[in-house]
């Protein structure tokens, strides 16, 4: 499998659409002989993004020409190609959408001055310490806001734009999605011990169940609203290197839990296991 590499393709002037260079790029990726390619994250919310040239699909999104070719460009599998050993003889590769939602993680590129990030914590609890010391703490003030606590009646919304996007993703021709919570983005956030310990709504403290409450119904909502046929994939960290040793082994344990409890649901696909995050 080809796993998600955020590309900074898109032209915010052409809102945020794919263009030539992700259909080239896709391409000749497509000749690699990979049986899944899995893009770069595209963004659940125009309002929230990771960086100002992600590929953005929501309910605002009007034309899905451009994704269409996107996909076809993956489902080619190098046809036509001179310049290399023809693939025509292996079965196209599936083309999975990488879905996100930057959460605490959009930068001030992104949401300018007017706008906060949001995140399950809020303020200079919730804000993102950048390592590096004094420097990454400048850093950080200078490029990420500290976040805006989501609200209780505000997490609706975000399953809402995640099923949607698969949604329209199914209707572009892509053969599903990768649902992104990992990499400290915004899911990664609901689920981590130490982004999410102080609410008491339900969806945070220190159940971890609680934590996992938003990506669980996210993942219904996704199946709901695309074809049984429809891929649906996670994508997790498999820790967070954050904390004492006890904690990172609490947290590998709480992990460990999670792959279970989706192998469990029977409406996930994969899991792709991952690492890291902005800190």
């Amino acid at each position: 499998a080809k796993s998600a590499l955020t590309e900074g393709l898109a032209d915010p002037r052409q809102n945020n659409l794919p263009n030539d260079s992700h259909y080239e790029l896709y391409r000749r990726w497509s000749k690699g002989g990979s049986g899944i390619i899995i893009t770069g994250n595209v963004m659940v919310d125009r309002n929230c993004k990771e960086a100002p040239r992600n590929v953005i699909l929501d309910e605002k999104t009007s034309d899905l020409v451009p994704f269409r070719r996107w996909a076809d460009s993956i489902h080619q599998c190098g046809q036509d190609d001179q310049d290399t050993i023809s693939t025509s003889s292996l079965p196209p590769p599936l083309a999975i959408m990488q879905i996100s939602h930057p959460g605490r993680q959009s930068p001030l590129s992104s949401t300018g001055l007017l706008k906060q990030p949001v995140a399950p914590t809020g303020g200079s609890k919730g804000r993102v310490r950048l390592p590096g010391g004094t420097l990454g703490k400048i850093a950080g003030s200078l490029c990420l806001r500290p976040p805006r606590q989501l609200t209780t009646n505000e997490l609706p919304t975000i399953v809402s734009q995640f099923a949607t996007s698969a949604r329209l993703a199914e209707e572009a021709t892509f053969d599903g999605i990768e649902i992104h919570a990992a990499h400290g983005y915004l899911l990664s956030q609901f689920l981590s011990p130490t982004g999410n310990c102080s609410r008491t709504d339900g969806y945070g403290g220190d159940d971890p169940k609680h934590r996992q409450k938003l990506i669980f119904q996210i993942i219904e909502a996704a199946r709901e609203a695309t074809s049984d046929d429809f891929v649906v994939g996670v994508k997790i960290n498999s820790i967070d290197k954050r904390g004492d040793s006890n904690g990172v082994v609490e947290f590998e344990n709480e992990r460990l839990n999670l792959v279970e409890e989706l192998c469990k649901l029977g409406t996930v696909d994969f899991i792709d296991l991952s690492g890291g995050n902005f800190e």
